[in-house]
């Protein structure tokens, strides 16, 4: 059975104003850094067959400290970005109220459906990323192991549908800055990705 390592990236520079991240372009912080390279001395003996990760510059950098000095091709896939928030990216939540007014409110009712202006849903989140996991680990060799290094939206919709929760559970599903976990993929699992 395939074996996938979610990793998500590492601590980004502070945002003390809670700004929305989305797909922006935040690198990471120096503890973020060494988180990464806590991961390559923990994960040193892990054979793996196949690198994938988000093309957004955090994930890139994570993967490469993380898989430094090991002969392994990296794959971005932008299948893999977090959850785009479109016009709400770079604002606080009071410049988007005002900006948009009831929009919060609005999301909070429905985090899985609710669009913000120019974004997309959680809905639509999974329906981009699960795909791409089901391709990816379908093309794996059965005792291949792959790593995957995305961001928490990403890794919680992996995860829900993994241990079929529902989305009333997404929040529930932790995900901190350089969370790590194994998942082991039979056929039924990944059926279940699409």
């Amino acid at each position: 059975m395939p074996v996938l390592y979610l990793l998500r990236h590492g601590t980004l520079l502070p945002n003390p104003e809670r700004r929305f991240i989305g797909q922006r372009d935040v690198p990471l912080s120096e503890e973020g850094k060494r988180q990464a390279l806590y991961w390559k001395h923990e994960l040193a003996d892990i054979p793996f067959t196949e690198a994938w990760t988000s093309d957004l510059p955090r994930c890139l950098s994570m993967t490469r400290l993380v898989l430094e000095g090991r002969r392994l091709p990296v794959r971005p896939d932008a299948a893999f970005r977090e959850i785009a928030l479109g016009d709400w990216e770079g604002m606080t939540k009071a410049e988007v109220e005002e900006r948009f007014p009831g929009a919060i409110a609005e999301r909070g009712r429905d985090f899985w459906s609710y669009v913000p202006s120019g974004g997309e849903s959680f809905s639509m989140l999974a329906g981009r990323v699960l795909p791409a996991l089901h391709r990816r680990l379908s093309a794996l060799s059965p005792d291949g192991t792959a790593l995957l290094v995305a961001h928490a939206g990403v890794n919680r919709v992996i995860l829900m549908r993994y241990l079929a929760l529902g989305m009333a559970d997404f929040f529930a599903l932790p995900q901190p800055y350089a969370a790590c976990t194994r998942l082991r993929f039979s056929a039924k699992d990944l059926a279940q990705l699409v």
